[in-house]
């Protein structure tokens, strides 16, 4: 099982940044290889998240896993209100939050 924070499930958009690409060095055999929305999806569950305050790439790229792997592999795909790319990850150490909850689900899961 698998939770993703705000993911880039697809690469092809990193080689059109600048100052990723520089860094990164991305290529298009590269991308087309490591691209997760083109695996194959996972035998467990993955939960997809991602802030409804991030822009609108974050969350395309949300749906797009959820849309490749299918509903079996990716159950939960949501965009969470009041939330940025910085602060879903602080949700993990609150309890009672929508994705320390679903962490727990998961880990629980795997047990």
């Amino acid at each position: 099982s698998g939770l993703g924070l705000s993911g880039v499930y697809d690469l092809e958009p990193l080689m059109e940044t600048p100052f990723l690409q520089q860094d990164l060095r991305l290529e298009d055999g590269l991308v087309a290889r490591l691209r997760p929305a083109r695996l194959a999806a996972p035998r467990g569950r993955f939960a997809a998240l991602v802030g409804e305050l991030e822009s609108e790439e974050f969350q395309r790229q949300n749906r797009l896993i959820a849309e490749a792997w299918g509903r079996r592999a990716v159950p939960v795909c949501e965009a969470l209100p009041g939330v940025h790319h910085l602060s879903i990850v602080d949700q993990l150490a609150e309890p009672g939050t929508r994705v320390q909850s679903l962490a727990w689900e998961l880990l629980d899961q795997g047990a």
